[in-house]
């Protein structure tokens, strides 16, 4: 299957470009053209299921503040007459909460996902924007930027995440997985709270996988495919990702667990074999941790890699703040 990523790039250079070399003769070289955003296309993940809605041929059109002011309008015209000129193309049909405007500046694009213009420029900028919005700033493909205005915005952010800043993001990601994972499971586990065990179980895979996302130096994407997206990831995911998966097809596990340990009493194989792989991944972790120098720590318990990684914070207001709110 062509996806609808690809279709929008062949259509924009074959059909969209020179038309608008027509229509805007002394002003295209100025415009910014490409697909990023909203929707699987733009993460590179969508397949047949994504067509029932909001999927097909799109772009967007980021113009500078001068011509926005006065073409505006006439660049939003064209598009809508552009796509009633080639009406057996596969156009992406909107749906009442898909993307509205796809004409508009770079400013306007970047203001509206991070609330910045050009991007946030202190560490507080940095932690306003919910992580998610990052990846919609950053996925998909500029197809053209001549003036390149929107394109610097876009690297600066692929650039990630000032590093006092994914510190701090590590360590509470420390705190969280061995809550959930390494204390709460098998304590839930043994008070036969079916509904709460899954819930621990859920919240420690999904702090794993952020976890996975910040050594890689990546933005998590929205929940929806943030599996599939760290699946891809160079560091840890390889290993990681079927371990992930193990949690819930209630594979074998090939490790072992302290035979002293209190808390596996009177819990079923299944929560057993959990275990232990909740702790093969705690360990992968740990190793990543120290081959990045973020801690030296020689526990196997990432409470005491957290609190490491927070003493490596510099930045005095950052490291004052709590850290389980990150």
């Amino acid at each position: 299957m062509t996806r609808a990523l690809e279709l929008s790039e062949e259509f924009f250079n074959d059909v969209a470009l020179p038309s608008l070399k027509e229509n805007f003769p002394d002003s295209w070289s100025r415009m910014a053209v490409g697909l990023v955003g909203n929707g699987s296309e733009c993460m590179g993940f969508d397949d047949e299921l994504s067509r029932d809605h909001d999927w097909g041929i799109e772009f967007y059109v980021w113009l500078t503040d001068v011509d926005y002011a006065s073409i505006g309008d006439d660049v939003r015209a064209w598009k809508s007459q552009l796509i009633a000129d080639n009406p057996n193309q596969p156009f992406k049909v909107i749906s009442p909460y898909g993307v509205k405007t796809t004409v508009l500046t770079s400013g306007m694009f970047y203001k509206s996902l991070i609330g910045f213009p050009k991007g946030p420029q202190s560490v507080l900028d940095w932690r306003r924007a919910p992580e998610a919005n990052y990846v919609l700033c950053t996925n998909g493909k500029v197809f053209t930027d001549p003036v390149g205005e929107f394109t610097e915005t876009r690297n600066y952010l692929l650039g990630y995440y000032p590093e006092d800043l994914r510190r701090k993001k590590i360590a509470a990601r420390c705190l969280a997985i061995a809550q959930t994972g390494q204390y709460n499971f098998l304590r839930i586990a043994q008070r036969g709270d079916v509904v709460a065990k899954e819930v621990a179980l859920s919240k420690f895979v999904e702090d794993t996988m952020s976890m996975v996302f910040m050594l890689n130096k990546k933005f998590t994407p929205y929940y929806k495919w943030t599996f599939r997206a760290m699946k891809d990831l160079p560091v840890l995911a390889d290993k990681v990702a079927p371990m992930l998966e193990q949690l819930y097809t209630g594979e074998k596990a090939e490790g072992e667990l302290d035979p002293g340990n209190v808390l596996l009493r009177d819990i079923t194989k299944q929560d057993r074999n959990r275990a232990i792989i909740v702790e093969d991944i705690c360990r992968l972790i740990i190793g990543e941790l120290k081959k990045q120098g973020l801690s030296h720590s020689s526990s196997t318990f990432l409470v005491q890699h957290g609190e490491e990684v927070q003493s490596t914070i510099t930045d005095p207001d950052l490291k004052r703040l709590p850290t389980q709110y990150e």
